[in-house]
């Protein structure tokens, strides 16, 4: 619950230096591929994009193995995959609003997604992935829709690719998560009569993070750079 509280208080903060010091002559790169290719939950998360183009990330995969709220919930990630792609967007973002997306992606405290920097003489950036990726999950037919929007409006994203993603078993019902990992790690090193009350802590944790999420007292103040 701590990690929690600290996140949440981590957020208010950064929202809070967004407003009050936008700092606009610092920007950095970041490449979307999941959500946030959908300029309505940019919008609503108070995110300006100065500029944007497609982008194709080598060697990784669009992969749902980050660990959702419900069971087999499941998010996407840019796992690594050698020979594989993934397509997406590339946005220039002010540096406070990047840190401010560290937060929407569990990164600080929480540590559900890891932020992988990318550097090299074609394009520096960076983008988030699964701190521990987890098989047979399904997003929500709302998220993967997001993706498909964005996709079917990008012109270099093969029809194949799109087909197949749009083909992607979705969740269907919004059951308690029964598996542990984000809150609870390494439950079997507890004793297993613990393991019914761990598991509910876990789903427990992931209920309230998922109240806060898109809830803030200051988000709403922060308004576009000038």
């Amino acid at each position: 619950m701590l990690r929690i509280l600290f996140w949440k208080i981590g957020f208010e903060w950064a929202n809070i230096k967004r407003i009050i010091w936008p700092d606009p002559e610092r920007k950095i790169w970041y490449f979307a591929f999941g959500a946030n290719l959908d300029k309505a939950v940019l919008e609503k998360r108070r995110i300006h994009v100065f500029e944007s183009f497609d982008y194709a990330l080598a060697n990784a995969e669009l992969r749902f193995t980050q660990l959702g709220f419900y069971r087999h919930h499941g998010y996407a990630s840019a796992d690594p995959a050698n020979g594989a792609v993934i397509y997406g967007k590339m946005y220039l973002l002010l540096q406070q609003d990047a840190d401010r997306m560290d937060y929407f992606e569990g990164v600080p405290f929480l540590q559900v997604h890891q932020k992988i920097y990318h550097d090299n003489a074609d394009q520096s950036f960076f983008y988030y992935r699964a701190m521990i990726p987890r098989e047979g999950l399904k997003p929500t037919q709302e998220y993967l829709g997001y993706i498909t929007k964005a996709y079917r409006e990008m012109p270099d994203v093969p029809a194949h690719y799109l087909k197949q993603l749009e083909q992607s078993p979705v969740l269907t019902e919004f059951l308690p998560q029964d598996q542990t990992g984000d809150f609870v790690r390494h439950i079997e090193q507890w004793p297993k009569y613990l393991h019914p009350l761990l598991t509910f802590y876990e789903g427990l944790c992931l209920r309230i993070v998922e109240f806060f999420w898109n809830r803030s007292l200051f988000q709403w103040m922060i308004k576009a750079p000038k």
